[in-house]
């Protein structure tokens, strides 16, 4: 790298540094500077390997920042963080949000599924290189896991992004849910207005549907929506084909 490219590259990484520190701010995060090398690590990494494989169409340490790792910190908008939880990555890709989350929430048990043998290599790499534990990553595709007896009914909670539609991705991940898991998910505006209109059929299946809005993650950015299911706690069998 020449002088002028590396003053650029530094000065992205500042830029990137200060959005980073605003948005955890924003969120109410406080990562500890443990926390925030691990996040520097992982965000170098996937700007290496970026460079050779296309793991998330993420071009700069900019965009990292802001859609990967503060997208992936609005997820503790729908859950309550503590020792013992046991959550499920659906279609996690580069480790978002799963990945993200159990670097700043190492209390949480997380399995990392994907179906994709690049990404997956990355997440492993990223753990390995991290010293990370409690977390596994699994290539595999989520309908694969739901007859088995160790993931079948084990998690509570769950995410996913960018795996389908919303009907596809709740039936992906029920089966995995604990009774009175959760489903936490970001959706767009249509989504969140269309609620109402997707309750009654929930009701029947003993889902409890609710949204939840995150801070924006950047100063005049919306807020981020979250749709958070929860299976009744007395729901013991799948109910979606």
């Amino acid at each position: 790298m020449d002088r002028a490219a590396g003053r650029v590259a530094d000065r992205d990484g500042g830029v990137a540094d200060h959005l980073l520190r605003e948005g955890l701010g924003r969120l109410g995060i406080q990562a500890t500077p443990a926390q925030l090398h691990a996040l520097g690590v992982y965000r170098s990494e996937l700007l290496r390997w970026a460079a050779r494989v296309n793991l998330t169409g993420f071009k700069s340490d900019q965009a990292i920042v802001r859609e990967g790792l503060l997208r992936s910190l609005s997820y503790t908008w729908g859950f309550e963080p503590a020792p013992g939880l046991i959550a499920v990555d659906i279609g996690s890709g580069a480790g978002l949000p799963g990945l993200v989350l159990k670097i700043c929430y190492p209390e949480i048990e997380m399995l990392l599924v994907d179906a994709a043998r690049r990404r997956v290599t990355f997440m492993r790499h990223v753990i390995r290189q991290l010293g990370l534990t409690g977390v596994r990553c699994l290539r595999a595709r989520a309908e694969d896991l739901q007859g088995e007896t160790e993931h079948r009914r084990r998690y509570h909670l769950a995410f996913a992004r960018a795996v389908g539609t919303l009907p596809d991705v709740v039936a992906l991940a029920e089966p995995l849910l604990a009774p009175g898991g959760r489903l936490v998910v970001q959706v767009g505006q249509k989504t969140a207005l269309s609620l109402e209109m997707m309750r009654p059929p929930l009701t029947a299946l003993d889902i409890k549907a609710a949204m939840r809005q995150a801070p924006g993650i950047d100063a005049g950015l919306p807020p981020t929506q979250l749709l958070i299911l929860e299976k009744s706690p007395h729901r013991t069998t799948r109910c979606f084909t």
